[in-house]
C-alpha cells in the first residue's frame, strides 16, 4: 500500500498495511511547522516541558500601519517576569515588547498572553491575528499604490512634527478632478503689509453733477470746494478699502505660502 496525500498542504495519510509511520508523521510535523499561518511569529515555552521563565518568537511576516510587509527575525529566549500575565507583542518597528497591563491601543502586533509561575511558564494563548478581513472598502489605510478612503473617514495628523504632502515643489498635486500640476511659481509682494480681517465697507456714491457756480460769476458748472471735499472723501473710502483688500490678500498669500501651496 501507497502513503496518500491531503489535498491542499499534502500530509503524509499512510496506508493500513504501511510500515514506519512515523517517517511520515515526522513528515507531516514538519510540513505544519514550516507554514507561516501556523508557526510564523507563534510563541511558545523555550523548553517543552516548561522549565525555566521563558519563551521563544519564531521568525515570521508581519504588516505594518503603512501596509507594508516587515519580517521579524524572531527570538530564541525572551525572559518574562515570575508569577504574571505578559502580553507579548511587536512594536510597528518590529521590537518585541512585553506588557503586564495588557496591549497598546498603539500600533501593534498581538503574539500572545502568557501566564508563569514562580519559576516556569504556566500558559501561553495565542492573540496572533492570521485572518482578517480583505476589500478595498474595510482598509484603515490609503496603499501606496493609492485607493479610497471609506466615506466619513477623517486623517488624524501630529500636533508635533505635522504632516507633509509633497516633500518638493516639483512634485505634482491635484483637487477635485484637475489634472496635477508643480507648486506654481513665487508672487512678488512689493506691498507687503498684512491683515486677517476684511473691514466693512460704506460706499460713498456721487453721483450727482457738479452745479455749482460762485456767486458774481458765469460760465459752465464746475465744482465747489464741497464737492471736491465730497469726492475727496468718497476717494479716500475707496482707498481705504483697496489698501484693506491687498492686506488681506497678502495675508492669505503668505498663509498659503507657509503651507507650501504656492511659491
Amino acid at each position: 500500500m501507497a502513503t496518500s496525500y491531503t489535498g491542499n498542504i499534502k500530509l503524509g495519510k499512510p496506508a493500513v498495511a504501511d510500515r514506519n509511520w512515523n517517517l511520515v508523521l515526522n513528515a507531516n510535523a514538519d510540513q505544519l511547522d514550516s507554514l507561516s499561518p501556523l508557526a510564523g511569529l507563534c510563541v511558545t515555552p523555550q523548553e517543552a516541558p516548561s522549565v525555566s521563565l521563558n519563551v521563544q518568537v519564531a521568525r515570521g511576516w508581519y504588516r505594518k500601519k503603512d501596509g507594508t510587509a516587515a519580517m521579524f527575525a524572531g527570538a530564541a529566549s525572551f525572559a518574562l517576569a515570575a508569577s504574571q500575565t505578559t502580553s507579548l507583542y511587536l512594536s510597528d518597528g518590529g521590537t518585541l515588547l512585553a506588557s503586564t497591563s495588557g496591549y497598546p491601543t498603539t500600533a501593534c502586533i498581538r503574539l500572545a498572553t502568557v501566564t508563569t509561575g514562580p519559576s516556569t511558564v504556566l500558559g501561553v494563548a495565542d492573540d496572533r491575528l492570521i485572518c482578517s478581513v480583505a476589500g478595498s472598502d474595510t482598509l484603515q489605510f490609503v496603499p501606496l499604490a493609492g485607493g479610497t478612503l471609506v466615506d466619513g473617514a477623517g486623517l488624524t495628523l501630529g500636533a508635533t512634527t505635522g504632516t507633509q504632502i509633497g516633500t518638493a515643489s516639483g512634485q505634482k498635486l491635484g483637487f477635485w478632478g484637475a489634472a496635477p500640476v508643480v507648486r506654481p511659481g513665487p508672487f512678488t509682494q512689493v506691498y507687503t503689509a498684512a491683515g486677517r480681517t476684511l473691514a466693512a465697507y460704506a460706499p460713498i456714491v456721487e453721483t450727482t453733477a457738479f452745479a455749482g457756480i460762485a456767486s458774481g460769476q458765469s460760465g459752465s458748472p464746475y465744482a465747489q470746494a464741497s464737492d471736491l471735499n465730497n469726492l475727496r472723501a468718497a476717494y479716500e473710502n475707496l482707498r481705504g478699502l483697496a489698501e484693506n483688500v491687498a492686506q488681506v490678500v497678502n495675508g492669505l498669500i503668505n498663509d498659503l505660502r507657509s503651507a507650501g501651496l504656492i511659491g
